[in-house]
């Protein structure tokens, strides 16, 4: 027998539209294992040794989907071979509602359905699948970014604000991986402010420590530490920091978790000069500087 389980969801896909063009019909067998509650491996292992019991069945084409479910392509297995096969798993899996799980389709007669569900079964893999390198690119970003944070010097962090405070000039930090981003930002930007730049997400954590920023534009795209965990990494070390997020990714899922983390914005590329100043000026940190020198100015005019 033959035994799919990489990719498996677009494979049986094809081997069943090629099964269609072919002029006599032929069944595919579906049992739903995804709803028996055992693990995996003793599932599949089961499956296999009770399915050998089967005339022919080196003939068989097993697909094991990602949500557990199979699919059983093989010429001449009769309704009535499938309906003993169901009767052995369930009895060696101790699972009697194992029966109730299980269809039989007509590749020409059943297509509608049969489409459906693979589009299902390749929708949820690829979605997983998603999930997955989003999850381990995550833990890759936390731990670089703890990395980083590591290496700092201590006193520089806890004299953030003090640092900060002491500056009489505002000061604005575009982080940016994309260099024409950060060169037309700070291009716009540097008429009125003092401007630091980040090229990734390690840079924009050190670079904020050393320079203390009263505003960030944050790229969410970036290759070593993504932007949703550069925010998240500097609010634990700054819960006052003022952070714009941007990128050319105006989806809504990127917008909220930003603005859940604690981002004051959102500015989507491209992005105009009204935009970057609308965002820039509701800064509380650079409104206080701006005030204080204000306030110089007409002390010294007196």
């Amino acid at each position: 027998m033959i035994v799919i389980a990489r990719n498996t969801e677009h494979k049986l896909y094809q081997e069943l539209k090629n099964c269609k063009k072919k002029t006599v019909s032929q069944r595919c067998f579906y049992i739903a294992l995804s709803r028996v509650d055992l693990p995996r491996k003793e599932k599949f292992e089961t499956l296999l040794s009770t399915l050998q019991d089967i005339p022919d069945s080196y003939m068989a084409q097993i697909y094991m989907c990602h949500d557990q479910d199979v699919f059983i392509l093989m010429a001449g297995f009769m309704q009535r071979q499938f309906n003993d096969f169901l009767q052995g798993l369930s009895k060696d899996l101790n699972m009697p509602e194992l029966l109730s799980q299980a269809s039989i389709f007509d590749i020409h007669d059943h297509w509608e359905d049969l489409e459906k569900l693979c589009q299902e079964k390749i929708n949820n893999a690829e979605t997983a699948q998603a999930q997955d390198i989003e999850e381990k690119r995550k833990e890759k970003a936390e731990k670089t970014a703890f990395e980083t944070l590591s290496k700092m010097d201590i006193d520089k962090v806890s004299s953030l604000k003090e640092r900060r405070d002491q500056r009489d000039y505002p000061l604005v930090m575009v982080v940016d991986d994309d260099q024409l981003s950060r060169t037309l930002a700070g291009n716009v930007l540097r008429e009125d402010y003092q401007i630091a730049y980040a090229a990734n997400g390690r840079e924009a954590l050190s670079e904020y420590v050393s320079q203390v920023p009263d505003a960030v534009f944050l790229d969410i795209g970036m290759p070593d530490i993504g932007g949703h965990e550069v925010l998240e990494t500097l609010f634990q070390i700054d819960p006052e920091a003022y952070v714009i997020m941007f990128s050319g990714r105006k989806d809504k899922a990127n917008i909220m978790r930003a603005l859940e983390t604690g981002a004051q914005g959102f500015l989507g590329k491209p992005f105009t000069r009204d935009k970057l100043y609308q965002h820039v000026e509701k800064s509380p940190l650079i409104q206080s500087k701006k005030e204080c020198r204000a306030l110089l100015g007409k002390a010294q005019s007196r």
